[in-house]
């Protein structure tokens, strides 16, 4: 048997189960516990477990600790970047500063994923928070000590990234057992509408705690968050936060196994392929935006600024919009209605006079709020498709793949940039972006993404009696 047709028959004993219980509880009606017995609601979340009667409760309890964590490490990153500028002056420095803060996120993601699916989630998620907050606190001691140095600050950033390796694909893995499936989009724009705000608020925050209390307040202020962390962590009750997987015993196996998911499964090659290419195109963008405003409109370090603030507002903006909305029934066509719209903007955004800095802070609102959009269905997309016992490992070299096309798309755009102008060059990309998106239509199997659920069994019953 195939590993398609293994899930259906599991997935088919599954609702014979319930028929079996029946028949039982007709002899003896106190066998079967009721989920008001339970203590569950009488709603299944998106892997088709019962939730619990207080699942919203869960959620507030959950992103309550992990609001202030993730707005305690944007504050913490932006000072360490800043003390890094300040006492080296170093662009080098910077840069490595910056790869030290991406890099193993992108590199350790896969190994996170695999981590997920083995262990209990909440406990990784834990365990990931407070090592982060644990090593603030350690670098904190240091500095009142006067032992802090610039390669400290290095590594600080680097625990902290690889910590995200795990803690984000461990979250990632959680979400479908949180919620209904129909709010699947709504709690992926949840953790994408705190990580915008914190994006938009942590850098004021750190720089003003930096400023009147020094780098050791930034450092400790980080530390308490994360236990906060883990402490709302700890009180929420997570009954399905054990990962399914069954572990072949080796990492690489289990890491060939996510792949061959990824490589079998119809739909997540084109989605993988149309999210990279967007990626590859999109990303660099946001880093050349501050030559755009140096060079072709002639603004300084507040107007880039101000684009920055546009971007961040427009991404909050976008996440909203889709916590309300949630996405409706066909998420496909919003993801590339969404992609085009990017493509467009930055069309528009090239074609700008250099008198028209206003109306590119605009069009960089209006880009960023796409992006929330054009983010928001892919988790949901990719929850449908794989099965949850591989969820996390997929996930994770999802990221991962995702993570690593934007440094690869800096090494086009750079040079690029340089030999077109920056202008120029975000008329390329736009243009490329809406052809990706529209020649994404032609794929039947991305459509396809909309229509089956491997993880519901009706849908899986469905799929078996068609074949």
């Amino acid at each position: 048997m195939t590993d398609s047709q293994i899930r259906r028959t599991a997935m088919s004993d599954k609702l014979t189960q319930p028929n079996e219980q029946t028949a039982d509880s007709t002899a003896e009606p106190s066998a079967t516990p009721t989920a008001e017995a339970t203590g569950a609601s009488a709603e299944v979340n998106a892997n088709g477990h019962l939730l619990p009667c207080n699942w919203k409760g869960t959620i507030a309890l959950i992103w309550s600790g992990q609001a202030a964590s993730i707005l305690a490490t944007c504050a913490a990153t932006f000072a360490a970047l800043w003390y890094i500028t300040t006492t080296e002056n170093s662009a080098l420095l910077l840069a490595a500063a910056g790869v030290a803060a991406l890099l193993p996120t992108a590199l350790l993601s896969p190994f996170g994923g695999v981590v997920a699916d083995r262990f209990n989630r909440k406990y990784v998620m834990i365990a990931a928070d407070g090592i982060a907050g644990a090593f603030s606190l350690v670098l904190a001691l240091l500095m009142l000590a006067g032992m802090l140095s610039t390669w400290l600050l290095l590594l600080l950033l680097t625990v902290r990234s690889a910590a995200q390796a795990f803690h984000g694909t461990s979250l990632m893995a959680l979400m479908p057992e949180l919620v209904p499936e129909r709010d699947m989009v709504r709690i992926n724009t949840l953790d994408q509408s705190l990580t915008s705000a914190s994006a938009i608020v942590g850098p004021v925050l750190g720089i003003a705690l930096y400023t009147m209390l020094g780098f050791v307040a930034v450092l400790v202020m980080d530390a308490i968050c994360a236990a906060l962390a883990c402490v709302c962590l700890a009180f929420a009750k997570l009954p399905y936060a054990q990962g399914h997987g069954v572990s072949s015993g080796s990492v690489a196996k289990d890491l060939a196994h996510g792949l061959s998911i990824l490589k079998g499964e119809p739909g997540i090659k084109p989605l993988l392929l149309l999210v990279v290419v967007a990626m590859l195109l999109f990303l660099p963008l946001g880093t050349l935006s501050p030559l755009m405003t140096y060079n072709w409109f002639g603004g300084d370090g507040y107007a880039a600024s101000g684009v920055e603030a546009a971007a961040g507002i427009g991404l909050l903006i976008g996440s909203l919009f889709m916590l309300v909305w949630g996405g409706g029934k066909r998420l496909v066509p919003v993801l590339v209605v969404a992609g085009a719209a990017i493509g467009t903007g930055c069309i528009a955004a090239g074609l700008l006079p250099q008198s028209g800095f206003f109306a590119f802070v605009g069009i960089i609102a209006l880009i960023f709020a796409a992006t929330a959009v054009f983010n928001a269905p892919i988790l949901p997309l990719m929850q449908k498709r794989i099965p949850q016992e591989s969820f996390g490992r997929v996930m994770g070299i999802f990221g991962s793949l995702t993570a690593l096309a934007s440094p690869v798309g800096l090494f086009v755009a750079g040079p690029a940039a340089d030999a077109l102008g920056v202008n120029c060059w975000f008329v390329v990309c736009g243009a490329l972006l809406c052809i990706a998106m529209g020649l994404s239509l032609l794929s039947s199997s991305l459509r396809a993404l909309d229509d089956q659920d491997v993880n519901d069994p009706a849908d899986a019953l469905e799929s078996e009696a068609c074949e």
